[in-house]
């Protein structure tokens, strides 16, 4: 008998975090453990081929519920973390996936996989058998003998009694004494304090056991070992019952079940082709000589493993399907096609002859489109230095042009370039027509990027195509970098930069890499994306989303490029003025702060701090951490601060200064440009799944603007002399596109007629005249009309105006009563999003939400609120890039010299010479509030504030 137990959980778990996230086309469930679980099982079953191969097989798995265990110790697996959201709904298919291999799937009620893995392989080894156990899980290796070893699949080895002794210190048959006193911190076994595994090993082989060793502890010479081994004996003692495995499980599956069945292709092609994977299908079948189209799809599967309709699991392969392919069928085929293309590294160039390439140029003139990426000195395309330029014109053709690399000069004459690199202005001079002509398609990752590198050339790179705005396009705001889009689609993973330049300290900048090694790195990157191109681009008309990447995101991109190299000016003086009176203000409360506390202490400090308030002044509703600490977070201290009590106040007070002040006055002048004098913010297109652009070094949309001193830091941001700024602001689109949406008769009247909306809605729901309103009434009113875009809760409203739950849900009630149609939309949003897993803006946009369905209610609400507001905030995303996309043409057309410099959320920031701003502000106003036109016809008007200012806070 030769038994083979897998742990399921090991292979679960590496499957999950070793691979990027994969969901099933169909209906966006996530199959991306799934995925991995079956390569690897299959992979084994494979692998054990040959005379010792496997008589009895079975994947042991940990049930659900608790062990055994937690009646001894309750804390037992205590501090665990639940499992990934995406995750849980893979559980059970990896159970289905098991069965469909035709192998003995068994887990047990009130016992651990790794008791049932000891029962099965104690029973095999008493009836002369051999068993081989598949994981690295350090507690089974108390079960290591000459019948019984582990084999780590990962590094292809097997793990016998020479290597437990390796980890341990000590052989298989003490390995549970080991354990009991070094305790394992993620199961959460106490052992003893200060004795870790080789201090136990110590003491192992000098006692023999633990209760020899706890018998004999008062004769241990160190004071702090001996006194934790008295102290601890019965943790120590406990400790040894959680780490021993059982090996009497009462067993409901005897040894004759788990006898080893040939794969069963009427199993498992069913399986694979229900959970899409479909270039494993073909392999698998391809070695089990069976013909895939000879299947249909298992309907019995859902994300649950149950029953599931047949129409949404049972997806025929595309194999099966007859005539001309449909574009999704196209798509796929493409993508297993070029997936097959091997990546060569050795089949790259270096270009060095300007005859060659000129022989490139003309390749790519003649088939029309290139694959280009640049390789330079930094990750800001404002100051980095170009070093080379890649090409790639198909599959596995790529070269690499180095131009300005060190690497390799003679250090006798001072350094300088390295030899054998053509001149860079000759090489600019050669490629510019080819990459400013229109007839010529440029496709790259993030082009964003190296349109700013190239334009500081002289060279305007269109048209283009970009593969992370199309993966953005199709799948939203996911990992879209090359190297995820690469393993995910290719299969292939690209040379980590890390491997070339090194971390840390020692990190080359690529102009420092040799020529030879920078070439097979810098062409692997145009060769990929040429590839990512070919695979992604059909996916556009497959899945609808041509429009959104043709109108919204590639048009985008250039107008973001020219913003960014255009940066704004920033006054020093100003910031430094802030900055000292910020330092001294905060200085100030720094003192009362340390008064009021009775003491001086790190106000910085979290856990300082939450002594003084919980500890020292006794405040009461604290809350700890995880760690254990007080919880010292805003909302904390927002609470004790609306009790009345002083000093939590003045350290919200105290925060607020000092990040201002780090965030902003003293980092901003570390962002000047030296050459242009200016800041230039880079905005990230592709990361917030509603379409929102977000903005990163410098950060300019999170200055906040609520507080006085925030406003101050807009004063810093000023025009150029002769010129002025135009900030031209969306007033309340978020409540206007709701009103359209959602088809509001009383908001939609309110804007029609150009009244106060916040005031419209207070008189509505408390009855209350307009003129001579109660502030604070129209506050409560503004609170909930841009809290209920946001699904709040009646928690959170009444934690944002201070008041009872009670009464803030009959708030929010009476709302719903006054305008009828908002609840109706949000149960509808609800309901959409739980059937598809997304919800769409109104151009289109799909915002997914793929574990919607999740069981955990927090979270589930959580994506229920995002899917009640991503059409709202997206839609209004979607109209202010459809503005800055029309923006550029219009001014140029109409001779107006106003250059767009900003854009942060709702707003944008133009500069605008002194004598053109009454011809500028109504133009761009004009195109503001026509952005939607004509693709939807708003049922509401929007409506533009913009003014000129010679800074940004006076041009509000």
């Amino acid at each position: 008998m030769h038994l083979v137990l897998v742990d399921g959980s090991t292979f679960i778990f590496r499957a999950f975090h070793a691979l990027p996230p994969l969901s099933r086309k169909s209906d966006g469930l996530p199959v991306g453990a799934v995925s991995g679980f079956c390569n690897m099982l299959f992979k084994l079953t494979e692998d054990l081929k040959g005379a010792d191969e496997p008589t009895h097989m079975a994947v042991i798995f940990d049930h659900s519920g608790k062990s055994f265990r937690n009646e001894i110790y309750p804390d037992y697996k205590g501090h665990r973390p639940d499992a990934p959201e995406d995750l849980i709904p893979q559980f059970p298919l990896t159970r289905e996936a098991t069965k469909a291999f035709s192998i003995s799937c068994i887990e047990q009620e009130g016992y651990e996989a790794d008791d049932i893995i000891a029962t099965y392989a104690t029973q095999a080894a008493e009836a002369g058998g051999k068993v081989t156990i598949v994981s690295t899980d350090k507690d089974l290796m108390q079960l290591v003998s000459d019948q019984i070893s582990l084999l780590d699949t990962l590094k292809n080895r097997v793990i016998d009694a020479e290597a437990v002794f390796e980890k341990f210190g000590v052989g298989p048959d003490k390995v549970i004494e080991v354990q009991s006193l070094s305790g394992d911190s993620v199961d959460n076994v106490p052992g003893v304090p200060g004795i870790g595994i080789k201090t136990a090993a110590q003491l192992i082989n000098e006692y023999g056991d633990l209760e020899n060793l706890l018998a004999h502890a008062a004769e241990i010479k160190q004071n702090k070992r001996r006194e934790n081994l008295i102290e601890f004996a019965e943790q120590a003692r406990i400790s040894h019952q959680l780490v021993t495995l059982k090996k009497d499980v009462p067993v409901e599956h005897p040894m004759e079940d788990l006898a080893r069945q040939p794969i069963d292709a009427k199993a498992l092609i069913p399986f694979l082709k229900a959970m899409e994977f479909n270039t494993f299908t073909r392999r698998v079948a391809g070695l089990l000589d069976a013909d895939p189209n000879e299947f249909d799809a298992d309907d019995t599967l859902s994300a649950d493993g149950g029953a599931a309709d047949g129409a949404e699991a049972g997806r025929t392969d595309i194999a099966n399907s007859g005539g001309d392919p449909t574009p999704e069928e196209f798509a796929e085929r493409q993508a297993a096609k070029i997936a097959e293309i091997p990546v060569d590294h050795t089949g790259y160039v270096a270009i060095t002859d300007m005859a060659v390439l000129e022989s490139w140029i003309e390749t790519i003139r003649y088939q029309g489109f290139v694959s280009i990426d640049t390789e330079t000195t930094g990750l800001d395309n404002q100051r980095a230095g170009l070093v080379g330029i890649c090409l790639a014109t198909a599959p596995g053709k790529a070269c690499y042009i180095p131009l300005e690399h060190t690497e390799g000069a003679d250090d006798l004459l001072g350094g300088g370039r390295a030899p054998d690199q053509l001149d860079t202005r000759a090489v600019i001079e050669a490629l510019k027509p080819v990459l400013e002509d229109p007839g010529i398609l440029k496709i790259g990752q993030n082009l964003k990027y190296d349109m700013g590198i190239l334009a500081r050339y002289g060279i305007d790179l269109a048209p283009i195509d970009d593969t992370m705005l199309i993966a953005y396009a199709l799948d939203g705001a996911r990992n879209n970098g090359m190297d995820a889009l690469s393993e995910r689609w290719l299969k292939h993973s690209p040379i980590p930069f890390k491997e070339i330049a090194g971390s840390g300290k020692s990190m080359k900048t690529f102009n420092e890499i040799d020529i030879e090694t920078a070439t097979k790195y810098a062409a692997e990157d145009a060769d990929i994306t040429l590839r990512l191109w070919m695979v992604l681009k059909p996916r556009l008309v497959a899945e609808g989303a041509t429009t959104l990447y043709e109108t919204l995101e590639r048009p985008l991109a250039p107008v973001l490029a020219r913003m960014e190299r255009r940066g704004i000016s920033v006054d020093r003086q100003i910031l430094a003025r802030l900055s000292g009176d910020f330092a001294q203000r905060a200085a100030a409360l720094e003192a009362e702060i340390h008064e009021l506390a009775g003491e001086k202490f790190n106000v910085g400090s979290p856990k300082q701090l939450g002594d003084i308030l919980f500890g020292k002044m006794g405040l009461e509703g604290g809350k700890k951490t995880k760690t254990g600490a007080w919880a010292t977070g805003a909302s904390a201290l927002d609470t004790l601060a609306a009790e009345g009590h002083e000093l939590p106040q003045r350290v919200l007070d105290w925060r607020g200064l000092t990040k201002l002040k780090s965030t902003y006055t003293d980092s901003l002048p570390e962002h000047i440009n030296p050459e242009t004098k200016r800041v230039h913010t880079s905005y990230s297109q592709a990361a917030v799944i509603t379409g929102r652009l977000s903005s990163n070094d410098p950060n300019l949309q999170n200055i906040p603007v609520r507080s006085e001193d925030g406003r101050k830091i807009r004063t810093a941001f000023v025009s150029a002399p002769g010129k002025k700024l135009i900030s031209a602001d969306y007033s309340q689109i978020e409540l206007r596109v709701l009103a359209h949406i959602a088809d509001i008769d009383a908001l939609k009247k309110a804007f029609e007629d150009g009244l106060d909306i916040h005031a419209m809605t207070a008189s509505e729901m408390f009855n209350t005249p307009v003129e001579g309103m109660d502030p604070m009434i129209r506050r409560r009113a503004k609170a909930i009309n841009f809290g209920i875009i946001y699904g709040i809760s009646a928690f959170g409203l009444a934690n944002q105006l201070g008041i009872s739950r009670s009464e803030a849900g009959d708030y929010i009630k009476t709302y719903f009563e006054r305008f009828p149609g908002i609840e109706d939309y949000m149960e509808a949003q609800k309901k959409f999003v739980r059937e598809h897993g997304y919800v769409e803006t109104i151009f289109g946009r799909k915002c997914h939400y793929p574990d919607i369905n999740t069981s955990n209610p927090n979270h589930r609400a959580f994506y229920e609120r995002a899917s009640i507001n991503a059409p709202i905030q997206g839609s209004a995303a979607d109209i202010i890039r459809r503005a800055m996309i029309r923006m550029e043409g219009v001014l140029e057309k109409s001779s107006v010299p106003a250059e767009m410099l900003l854009q942060v959320h709702d707003e944008l920031i133009f500069e605008v010479p002194d004598d053109a701003t009454d011809k500028a502000i109504p133009l761009i106003t004009e195109v503001m509030i026509g952005a939607a036109e004509p693709a939807v016809k708003l049922r509401v008007p929007l409506q533009v504030d913009a003014k000129a200012a010679d800074n940004w806070e006076a041009a509000h």
